[in-house]
Order: structure tokens, then C-alpha cells, then sequence
């Protein structure tokens, strides 16, 4: 049992991978087009990149830091999150510059509430909802589980990309985000975060992050702590 957090051997001085080497890398794929302004781009490549340095410190407390099992559960758990949220992310863009993006020709404009009435002894409510057609479709937002399946059906990663089947658990994992929300008894963290979970959302972010979509930036090698995430544990 640990009782004190201890670091694994004597190790140097580190830091994780600059925010500007991830943005040179993002900016490979992440440009402003027809669908994205500049205005967008800036703050999405930010935060992706914010994500990512984040997501490779947590790997690395994992290696350098001796954790109590609860604390490396959550560790793994945050690791699934926002590495999660960082292959999300990079399906919107793929998806919606690709023209790929869900769209809608009715835009709500109004709603109407009827008061509280009885039928039958039950008691009842009516809520409407107005709709404006228009003449041009406007998008809409997708969910993670369409974004994957739009990017697999379309192979947004490039033929090369063979992890596609691997997306809908991290999706599910990332759902689990949610503290209150349990199926069944033993639908806790402690079973839900463990080292083949963090071996799967580092696998598959690493497959993302050097797939063909990158294949122009020279820093591949920066997400090799990824690819040996199994050493880590």
C-alpha cells in the first residue's frame, strides 16, 4: 500500500512537449477552409494542443510516480478523457472539411407551454415546438459515435488507418465521465480504468496523431511516449 508518493529512481529535470512544437504539429492538418475561419482554427489548435501536453504529463507521472492504485485509476481515467476529447476534436474538423457534416434546413424559433391539465384523472402538459424551414441548410452538431462512424465509413485517416474498430470503446469509456450515472453495481472507476484502458487510448492517439493526415510534420517522434505506453505501468 503507498502511503507517500515517492518518485521512481533518481530521474532529470523534464518537461513535456512544447505548446508551439504541438501547434506546428496540429497546424499540418488544422488550416481555416470554407467551413473554418481563422478565428476558429487559433482556438481549437490551442486547445488541442493544451490537451496534449496534458495528457503527456499525466503518462508521465504513471512512469516517475509511485501511485496508490486508486490515484493511478483516476490518472488513467483523465488520461482516457482528454485524449478522448483530443481524437473527438480532430474527427469534427476531418469530418465537417471534408463537407461531411451533418446539416438541417429547420431552425427552432420558438416554444409554446400549455398550463398543467387533468384528463381522466392524469394529469397533463402539451409543449410545442416551432420550426423555421430555410433556404439554406445550416450545420448541426454531431456526437462522438458519428463523427467515428463518418470518419471510419470514409476513411478520413487514410487507408493505412486499421484502428477504426478500437474508437467506439474509448467513446464509451469517455462516457463514464459521468460519476453518477452507474449501470450495475460494479460500474465504478476502479473497474472501468485500468492498465488495458490506458494502453488503448494511448495506442489509438498515437495511430491518430501519426496517421497519413500528418504525414507532413516532422515531429512523428514527439508522441513516441504514446506508442510505449505499456512500459510505463
Amino acid at each position: 500500500m503507498v502511503e507517500r508518493l515517492t518518485l521512481k529512481g533518481e530521474k532529470e529535470t523534464w518537461y513535456p512537449n512544447s505548446i508551439n512544437t504541438l501547434e506546428f504539429h496540429l497546424s499540418v492538418l488544422l488550416k481555416s477552409n470554407e467551413y473554418f475561419s481563422s478565428d476558429q482554427i487559433y482556438p481549437m489548435r490551442k486547445n488541442l494542443a493544451y490537451s496534449l501536453q496534458y495528457v503527456q504529463f499525466l503518462s508521465q507521472i504513471l512512469r516517475d510516480v509511485s501511485l496508490s492504485s486508486v490515484l493511478r485509476t483516476q490518472n488513467i481515467k483523465s488520461s482516457v478523457v482528454h485524449g478522448a476529447a483530443v481524437i473527438e476534436a480532430i474527427f469534427n474538423y476531418l469530418v465537417i472539411s471534408n463537407g461531411f457534416g451533418n446539416k438541417t434546413q429547420w431552425k427552432k424559433v420558438n416554444k409554446h407551454c400549455s398550463h398543467e391539465y387533468t384528463l381522466a384523472a392524469t394529469k397533463y402538459k402539451n409543449d410545442i415546438e416551432v420550426f423555421e424551414k430555410l433556404e439554406v441548410p445550416i450545420p448541426t452538431q454531431m456526437t462522438f459515435d458519428q463523427l467515428a462512424k463518418k470518419v471510419e465509413s470514409k476513411k478520413l485517416l487514410g487507408n493505412a488507418f486499421t484502428e477504426y474498430s478500437k474508437i467506439k470503446p474509448i467513446r464509451q469509456l469517455r462516457n463514464k465521465i459521468h460519476i453518477h450515472d452507474s449501470d450495475h453495481s460494479s460500474d465504478t472507476d476502479w473497474n472501468n480504468f485500468n492498465q488495458s484502458e490506458f494502453i488503448l487510448i494511448s495506442g489509438i492517439l498515437y495511430k491518430v496523431l501519426t496517421s497519413e493526415i500528418f504525414s507532413s510534420s516532422t515531429h512523428m517522434d514527439k508522441f513516441e511516449y504514446l506508442n510505449t505506453a505499456n512500459n510505463q505501468m
